[in-house]
């Protein structure tokens, strides 16, 4: 959910006044029912500070990467714990990374292009426009599927409807979804079946059946998170998805103080409490024992404060 400070404010006001769905679910009732599920928050790590609005995190074999879309930079964990950067785009607005082979792709949300650089951090490619000659407006997110291609995330604007876009792998791009209200974090079941879209403005996850060559089927309702409504009620905006082995989902909470997990099924497995007032995206490691979370705190004159959290994943056995 990163960009830039006014980008930001228009993006935070967009998603208000957008707010109207009613929740057929509201998670705050959920999160008070499965208090006995929240995860010990006495366990977290702080393995980056300094950053300004962290985003995007993803493992290449066991090296974390992430990106910073205040410097749009693209970041990375070294094995001595140091952060180390490996790529700046001027005018990206580094925003969500995916991983393929060894390369990374970068959604650069404000530039509207998708990056492909090397672990190197050489550029070896740009994406610009779709197959019919349509810009992005503000890509957002991405995620690979087993074919070769990526689907990615194109936030939209007061005026665009939020969209998915496919990246064949012939490099040809297609839209496959639209009119999402702020089309923001993608994460794909372990079977391949199935794309999680995360409907930020609407507090709700969508999910599409995935067909041939990258094609979805029609969108239902995966889970509605809950609308803000009157005076003291919580707020939930998801944010970025992730899926473990199991098929369980993992909701970044942008507003609502963490992480929530939920099941294949959409039923809430634990709600993960993180400090911090925002939390915009997630990792987890390979053998499933951690997340790698951000965090970001909005501080006077409309600057952040971010870094990244390390927390036991509570589905992992103990």
């Amino acid at each position: 959910m990163s960009r830039s400070v006014s980008a930001v404010r228009s993006a935070l006001s967009y998603m208000r006044l957008a707010h109207r769905v009613a929740a057929a679910l509201a998670l705050c009732s959920i999160m008070a029912s499965a208090q006995a599920n929240t995860a010990d928050v006495a366990s977290i790590d702080t393995i980056a500070s300094g950053l300004q609005f962290p985003e995007g995190t993803v493992f290449v074999a066991d090296v974390l990467y992430f990106v910073d879309y205040a410097t749009s930079d693209v970041l990375r964990i070294a094995r001595d714990g140091s952060v180390q950067k490996v790529w700046h785009g001027d005018g990206c607005g580094a925003n969500g990374l995916v991983a393929r082979g060894t390369h990374l792709l970068v959604a650069c949300y404000d530039s509207g292009t998708i990056a492909k650089i090397a672990l190197d951090g050489r550029l070896v490619d740009t994406l610009r426009a779709d197959a019919n000659g349509q810009p992005f407006v503000h890509p957002n997110d991405l995620t690979a599927d087993t074919q070769g291609g990526e689907y990615f995330s194109a936030s939209g604007s007061a005026d665009t409807p939020g969209k998915v876009y496919y990246i064949a792998r012939d490099r040809t791009v297609r839209e496959v979804a639209t009119d999402i209200r702020y089309s923001n974090g993608l994460a794909i079941a372990p079977d391949g079946k199935t794309l999680y879209v995360a409907e930020s403005a609407a507090a709700r996850v969508l999910s599409f059946a995935i067909g041939a060559h990258g094609a979805l089927g029609a969108r239902h309702t995966f889970v509605e998170l809950g609308e803000p409504g009157g005076a003291g009620s919580a707020k939930y905006t998801p944010d970025a998805l992730r899926t473990d082995r199991n098929g369980n989902l993992f909701v970044a909470l942008y507003d609502g103080g963490g992480v929530a997990v939920f099941s294949s099924r959409a039923t809430l497995l634990n709600k993960i409490a993180l400090p911090a007032q925002h939390h915009s995206n997630l990792a987890i490691s390979a053998d499933g024992e951690f997340l790698f979370v951000t965090s970001i705190d909005e501080e006077p004159g409309g600057n952040y404060r971010g870094g990244l959290l390390k927390v036991r994943n509570p589905l992992a056995p103990r």
